[in-house]
């Protein structure tokens, strides 16, 4: 009996030993958790991720035996609560550092360098060694499944909580806030579907701050009603004032998730917000406001034919303070009295460097032209339009009135949005020949006719005005960019069509023959055989002066260059069709001597403490220059002048 007793008793222990070893082993599959529906979503997160061949239990449970004997109990538990109807909504779970940090997975993170997270640059070590006193961070801190189908992921907002929560004074702490620990300032941007290059920026001294003061949104405060919905016990919500206290419990002891406990924190750029519409009471009901002017074209909305165009620092959200520093002096505030900090080109140039100077005042000036050539024609359409007119008629002419008060209000002259400005302007001039049609065709109004060639290449965006720079020099002439654009000359026909903030941008593409595919073109206005109309530097250096006249003075141009338009650029060799042979190694003579007259003259000029002296030679050296020849078409002259240049800096002959 007793034998039989024992039998049984080994054999039961056996099974019980099978049965526990097949329940370990089946339990400890990734698949059995997900015999519980609620663990659907995150076993489907999981199968997706990065630790998809790591098995939960890895992760889950501590490295030992007996952390392993704790999870399996917690495991069971969870299981009861299941089976008994008890578990609630969501899963609750801890995974150590200990786990993350076992040998064979994350042992060497700590050690890693910067890595890539979305945008910016990331480092393990700062955060994980040297955390903020009383702020000990953990790997699960960061990693979580805090959006479903993301396992073990970082979102955004943690990163935001931690780097934009405010300090005691409610400000910012620099330590964690400064934009440059994750922004690179070496990595373009993508901005209003362009590239930007911030490097540039931050070497002329421009804080990220001048440009950018709304980039955090929310304070990721802490309300008592946050821990009602956890805690009832009275001790734990009276210590809702000790952060350090409430982080070591939620954070480092337990794995509790930012946003349950803190208000959101948001980051990144913000449009700025649009005004709400007047009230009754509001001043706005009855009295246009400046404001609202200023927002509308800086938004680039408002005007009546105009698509939505908002300027490129809107989309950026670049605040109104950036530009008006108080460095350009102060703007009266009308009739409000005092006075606001202007805005003027000494703020352009300190954000966007000299490149930029003299382009706000081509803005302006191209706005304030069309403004006070339209605000006539538009009051002469007011008064000659009766009310009877046809309903047509009338909208037009309301339209119009809208857009150039739009533009007149703003008070900028297309400083706030130039491209706009200028849209709205002659979609207001459309609107006053359109009206006129209707009303007295025979009026023949043709206010839309003063505007320049519509910009297809988006050039004029920035460069609108620049038509009236008519003297900018090009190989050693004027050149006239109003007659070019008004005869429909495409910017693109003459600079590159790099994308902005891209090397080449704008950079002059057009060669000196593609210049005379048109200038020497046949046409009724011009005199093919007057060179000297365009080229006065080239047809004075060649006849010289009465002292010394040029020994090359009675030949024609077209003697060397052949006939408009087909000119050429003689070489040395083709001397040698008038002359004798030597003579192509007597012009590479000249030329040599030039080139060595030319290099000694910038050499003493940089050596020169006399501005008198400096600015004489400079005039010789500029003569010899803008001929380009080298002494081909006057060499005794241009040999002259440049040793005239050296004597009077005293480094001659």
């Amino acid at each position: 009996m007793a034998r039989g007793a024992l039998v049984v008793g080994v054999f039961g222990l056996f099974v019980v030993a099978v049965t526990g070893t097949v329940a370990v082993e089946a339990t400890a599959r990734s698949a059995f958790c997900n015999s519980c529906h609620i663990m659907g979503p995150y076993y489907e997160s999981w199968q997706h991720s990065s630790h998809k061949d790591v098995p939960c239990i890895e992760c889950h449970y501590e490295p030992g035996a007996v952390e392993t004997v704790e999870g399996k109990i917690g495991a069971l538990s969870q299981l009861a609560k299941y089976a008994t109807r008890t578990e609630g909504t969501k899963p609750w779970a801890e995974v150590s550092d200990q786990s993350c940090l076992r040998s064979g997975c994350h042992s060497v993170r700590m050690l890693e360098g910067p890595l890539d997270f979305g945008r910016v640059k990331f480092d393990h070590r700062p955060h994980l060694l040297e955390s903020r006193p009383g702020h000990r961070l953990r790997c699960v801190t960061c990693h979580a499944q805090v959006v479903q189908t993301e396992h073990i992921s970082v979102t955004e907002s943690v990163c935001f909580h931690c780097h934009f929560m405010p300090g005691a004074d409610g400000r910012l702490q620099e330590r964690t806030a400064d934009c440059l620990l994750c922004h690179e300032p070496t990595v373009k941007a993508e901005g209003a579907g362009r590239s930007f290059e911030h490097a540039a920026y931050l070497e002329r001294g421009v804080a990220c701050q001048e440009c950018h003061d709304r980039v955090v949104q929310g304070d990721g405060a802490v309300r008592s009603e946050r821990c009602d919905s956890c805690h009832g016990e009275v001790e734990f919500l009276q210590r809702i004032g000790e952060p350090e206290f409430l982080h070591e419990e939620h954070v480092v002891e337990h794995k509790v998730e930012c946003f349950e406990c803190h208000d959101a924190i948001r980051h990144g750029l913000q449009p700025p917000a649009p005004r709400h519409a007047s009230t009754p009471g509001d001043c706005g009901t009855c009295h246009v406001q400046i404001h609202d002017a200023t927002r509308g074209l800086y938004a680039g909305r408002g005007a009546f034919g105009v698509v939505e165009q908002p300027s490129r620092m809107y989309e950026t959200s670049v605040a109104c303070a950036a530009c008006h520093t108080g460095r350009a002096g102060a703007a009266p505030r009308g009739q409000h009295g005092g006075a606001i900090a202007a805005a003027g080109e000494v703020d352009c140039i300190h954000c966007h460097g000299p490149a930029v100077a003299g382009m706000l005042g081509d803005w302006q000036h191209a706005v304030d032209v069309q403004l006070g050539r339209l605000q006539p024609l538009l009051a002469e359409l007011e008064a000659a339009l009766p009310l009877d007119a046809p309903a047509e008629a009338r909208q037009h002419r309301d339209e119009a009135r809208a857009n150039l008060e739009l533009v007149a209000t703003d008070g900028s002259l297309g400083a706030h949005n130039v491209a706009y400005a200028l849209a709205a302007l002659r979609a207001g001039a459309e609107r006053i020949d359109r009206a006129w049609e209707l009303w007295d065709p025979a009026q023949g109004s043709s206010a839309a006719a003063g505007f320049p060639a519509p910009d297809r290449g988006g050039c004029l965006a920035c460069h609108a005005g620049v038509e009236r720079r008519e003297s900018v020099p090009h190989d050693g002439k004027a050149f006239a960019h109003g007659r070019h654009l008004a005869s429909g000359v495409e910017c693109a026909a003459c600079h590159a069509d790099a994308p902005q903030g891209r090397a080449g941008h704008g950079a002059l593409a057009v060669a000196q023959q593609q210049c005379s595919s048109c200038h020497h073109a046949p046409a009724a206005d011009r005199d093919l055989s007057d060179c000297a109309s365009c080229h006065a530097a080239q047809a004075g250096m060649l006849a010289g002066t009465e002292e010394q006249p040029g020994i090359k003075a009675a030949l024609a141009c077209s003697d060397c260059h052949g006939e408009p338009p087909d000119l050429i650029q003689p070489t040395a060799d083709q001397c040698a069709a008038c002359h004798d042979e030597s003579y192509s190694r007597t012009l590479v003579q000249w030329q040599s001597r030039v080139i060595e007259l030319d290099v000694r003259v910038e050499e003493a000029l940089r050596g020169t403490t006399d501005p008198g002296k400096a600015a004489a030679a400079r005039r010789s050296l500029e003569a010899v220059r803008a001929d380009r020849s080298r002494g081909a078409h006057n060499f005794e002259r241009t040999e002259r002048l440049l040793l005239e240049a050296l004597q009077t800096l005293g480094a001659g002959p």
